[in-house]
């Protein structure tokens, strides 16, 4: 038999990665095993973290200790690696109607909005967009360089032997009394993070996953927007002078990597909804998100082994609930704290 863990992840996503970084904070033994051959849907995400959502601009759930927990969790990555990937940046959100204008107006006075309200603007801010009548200005949000991220932390896993390339298959996981055996390992805990492979798997297939297919693109414009748009998608500064990560797409019915005519085409009219200027598609990407029926993400472990934990169904918030659920998660095994019930997988435990 080869060494023993405390941990074993599957999966070097976002989930995954994180996971690994809580890890090494409290020096506890473990190991990665993942498949790069396998399109991971992080690579594709855009990475946004933002407390405000959806078509109505709520209160995302949770939002206060969610965002407090992600730009304290990646900055301190940051530091450690002595790299940058978290940007801190306001979100300009053009009006789309006078009533839009008069509902940011209501949410100023709200305490639960006010909080995030930098700035009402009620004339045109940037010449190259369709804001003729103004737009909001919130804080608390900005974007991560994922896939810097997701290659510093393989990078850095390699270097300490904490992580190794294989493609695992249910028959590989043998449940002992005590322990996991897993391609010739031991280990106390198994924590599955292997996004929309999941709904596949043997272990926790009866979860209720939404998966849904987006698609993204870069463009290239000639002007320098220094906060994130949005207006029915989002448009993102990239480190490259210009240059933006424009996104997203949902469609529930293709679930596949490949990029899309009518994926492109729905992009290019929202796009052409909100910028004057002309631009140019240099990168087009596509990916499959582990989203969950009521956008709450799975975290737990199997019903009949509490030796196999899954951390899943993080959706289009993955950089921000990351943080959070790893948190919970270790917090549930190593001082014994309850997972919170909007989060915990015991939730669908009828559909077992």
């Amino acid at each position: 038999m080869g060494k023993n863990y405390d941990f074993i992840i599957i999966g070097q996503g976002i989930a995954g990665s994180v996971l690994s970084w809580r890890l090494i904070e409290k020096n506890i033994k473990f190991l990665v095993i993942n498949d790069s051959s396998k399109i991971n849907s992080s690579n594709s995400a855009l990475g946004l973290y933002n407390p405000i959502t959806g078509k109505k601009f709520v209160e995302t759930w949770n939002s206060n200790e969610i965002i407090n927990e992600t730009e304290n969790f990646y900055t301190s990555i940051e530091k450690k690696l002595n790299k940058k990937f978290l940007y801190k940046k306001n979100i300009y959100r053009p009006f789309s109607s006078k009533k839009d204008s008069n509902d940011w107006e209501l949410k100023r006075e709200s305490k639960t909005y006010k909080k995030y309200i930098e700035k009402l603007n009620y004339q045109s801010k940037y010449k190259f967009l369709k804001d003729s009548i103004g737009g909001v200005t919130t804080n608390r949000s900005g974007y991560l360089d994922v896939k810097k991220f997701l290659f510093l932390t393989k990078k850095y896993l390699q270097n300490k032997s904490l992580y190794i390339e294989n493609n695992i298959k249910s028959k590989n996981i043998k449940s002992r009394k005590d322990h996991i055996e897993i391609i010739n390992k031991k280990t106390k805990y198994l924590i599955l993070c292997r996004g929309f492979y999941e709904n596949e798997s043997e272990f926790f297939s009866w979860l209720p996953f939404n998966l849904v297919k987006g698609e993204n693109i870069n463009i290239k414009i000639h002007h320098e927007i220094k906060e994130i748009i949005q207006k029915s998608l989002l448009i993102i500064p990239t480190k490259k002078p210009n240059e933006y990560s424009v996104g997203s797409t949902y469609d529930w019915e293709n679930l596949n990597n490949k990029v899309s005519e009518k994926g492109i085409k729905n992009l290019k009219k929202k796009i052409e909804n909100i910028l004057k200027c002309k631009y140019e598609i240099i990168e087009k990407q596509a990916g499959i998100r582990p989203a969950t029926k009521n956008r709450r993400p799975f975290v737990g472990f199997h019903p009949n082994n509490n030796k196999i934990g899954i951390i899943n169904g993080l959706g289009s918030k993955g950089i921000s609930l990351a943080p959070y659920c790893t948190k919970v998660l270790i917090d549930n095994i190593q001082n014994h704290k309850n997972i919170n019930r909007e989060i915990n997988i015991k939730r669908y435990i009828s559909l077992y």
